[in-house]
């Protein structure tokens, strides 16, 4: 219904621009819908960013706007203005009845909406070190970043998702001196661990690994070098991301590796470019990018004096290879303590001629465990830390991704373990799941009964008069607008938002009021009713990576 009531707006905008002042700027229509249903359906504050370019009381521009807007459009009821400018919206319940048949017929393509057609975007997640275990902190980054890529999908988008590995320098030594120390501990040598080492106990998993594997190796392990640990310590590690993703229901397109960089020669040539520019000088035997040049804070340094790489010099390389690929618009996903970083790569980008614009960095906050009641204490320097397989063995995926989506990205999230594994209205996945399991129940229920699901009479539909069916109706028909809105602002916690409502919604219209009953083409309607929520909950929790039971239970239930 907003793009019809848009396309109305919109075009009574332009017109009166015209007898006011001929400007042609196009004004956004931007809808809100009122709590308050006395204010009607919907609201648009248009005249009120109008009338600022136009120089024009507001309330006149209101009414104008009103008066542009043909008479007798079918599934309007009425507008009125109200000060100090607002447009109220209130439609017939048949605009809302009316989508229900077109919500069954489009199935899982209802929501989508194509308006980013023929755009490339790239979305860059996880990337976390292979030097240990993913943790809960990864896990939401994780979740966000593949739900961000099912929806910028579903509007039109054609996407790639990516992991970047960072393979090379000194933590990739310092992971292998971990293991090489750990390593001569199972040996029995005397071994000092690194200052800087990984203490984990996976660090010691993997030396053990290696023992095994070398039973047939000299006894004094001379073979085994730094380079050694440092490669069998990141395929090991890698390997286990990769699978602990997959059960994480996440699958990347590329895993693109640092070290290939450096080895194909691209950061060389990138420092040779920026040179060639000007952009970078020597100080205190460094080099420096001038990235203050560019609204950094500060400039920074590319290649110490002892010769080694910064990770911003890779980071810069690793970002103009991306753009060489032909993505109108790149989105990172990186965890809060590097918010840092951001203004100096898009300072690095600037300085190449490129749009900063076209990349969005998103910086995901942490994540605090919480187990009967109490905080879990975490600590990645000690090795102390929650991994997401032990999080996943113990709620499951489809909890954690749709708790790891419940808030906003920028905002701490607290994961409470014994909430996420009650079968109770308490847990926000189970609440939404089980109400397609009702659905699914209801339609069940229907069928041996003697409906024909398949074949209900979609007339039916202007028996759902009742207020709740109204607000059900309407709520079904912001679906898409949800999810174009979830996509152009990054925000994936508004679609579990809406699933929440929705569900909240469906469950007490369930509980107050019979699907099936004597009247048997009430049942019809109320069924079609049912099928469409079944959808939508499906559709959303489909873009959520998230499971669609169709039969659960309650913990009162044996």
């Amino acid at each position: 219904m907003r793009e019809q009531l848009t396309k109305l707006v919109d075009e009574a905008s332009q017109e009166i621009q015209k007898s006011f002042s001929d400007i042609g700027i196009g004004f956004p229509v931007a809808f809100t819908v009122p709590k308050n249903e006395t204010y009607g359906d919907y609201a648009t504050n248009l005249a009120l960013t109008m009338a600022k370019v136009m120089k024009q009381p507001p309330m006149k521009i209101a009414e104008s706007l009103v008066d542009q807007i043909p008479a007798g459009v079918s599934w309007l009821k009425k507008i009125e203005v109200v000060k100090p400018g607002f447009i109220n919206f209130f439609l017939k319940n048949e605009a809302f009845q009316d989508l229900l048949p077109l919500i069954i017929d489009q199935k899982e393509g209802f929501g989508q909406i194509l308006r980013a057609k023929g755009k490339k975007v790239q979305i860059e997640f996880v990337s976390a070190n292979p030097t240990g275990p993913l943790h809960i902190g990864h896990g939401r980054g994780a979740a966000l970043g593949a739900v961000l890529a099912n929806l910028l999908r579903a509007t039109g988008y054609e996407v790639t998702t990516e992991y970047y590995l960072n393979d090379l320098g000194t933590q990739m030594e310092n992971l292998g001196r971990s293991i090489q120390a750990r390593f001569k501990e199972l040996r029995g040598e005397e071994s000092l661990f690194p200052e800087n080492g990984y203490k984990g106990e996976y660090i010691k998993e993997i030396a053990a690994e290696i023992l095994k594997g070398q039973a047939d190796r000299p006894a004094d392990g001379s073979n085994l070098d730094l380079a050694f640990f440092s490669l069998y310590g990141r395929q090991a590690i890698l390997k286990d991301i990769q699978k602990d993703l997959e059960n994480f229901g996440i699958k990347f397109d590329h895993w693109f590796s640092e070290e290939s960089l450096v080895r194909q020669g691209l950061v060389e040539e990138l420092i040779r470019v920026m040179k060639s520019k000007g952009l970078f000088y020597e100080k205190d035997g460094a080099l420096w990018f001038k990235s203050s040049d560019f609204g950094d804070e500060k400039d920074r340094v590319v290649v110490r004096a002892n010769g080694a790489l910064t990770y911003f010099a890779s980071d810069m390389a690793y970002h103009l290879q991306k753009f060489s690929r032909g993505y109108d618009r790149l989105i990172d996903i990186w965890g809060a303590d590097h918010h840092g970083y951001v203004p100096r790569l898009k300072a690095a980008l600037q300085s190449l001629g490129l749009d900063p614009k076209a990349l969005t960095v998103i910086l995901v906050q942490l994540v605090t465990l919480i187990r009967e009641g109490k905080l879990v204490a975490m600590s990645t320097r000690a090795g102390e830390f929650v991994t997401l397989k032990e999080v996943l063995d113990e709620v499951g995926k489809d909890a954690a991704r749709f708790i790891f989506l419940t808030r906003r990205s920028d905002s701490p999230l607290d994961f409470d373990l014994d909430l996420a594994k009650k079968q109770s209205n308490e847990n926000p996945v189970y609440y939404v799941q089980y109400a397609h399991a009702r659905v699914c129940s209801v339609l069940s229920v229907a069928r041996s009964q003697g409906f024909i699901i398949e074949d209900l009479d979609r007339q039916t539909v202007r028996l759902l008069t009742l207020p709740e069916e109204r607000k059900l109706c309407k709520h079904l028909t912001e679906y898409p607008e949800e999810v174009y809105q979830a996509a152009a602002k990054l925000e994936p916690h508004r679609i579990p938002f809406y699933l929440g409502e929705l569900a909240a919604q469906f469950h007490h219209y369930y509980n107050h009021h019979r699907i099936l009953q004597e009247d048997h083409e009430l049942s019809q309607a109320r069924l079609i009713l049912c099928l469409a929520i079944g959808t939508v909950i499906k559709n959303a929790l489909n873009l959520l990576g998230v499971s669609a039971p169709q039969k659960m239970m309650r913990e009162n239930e044996t």
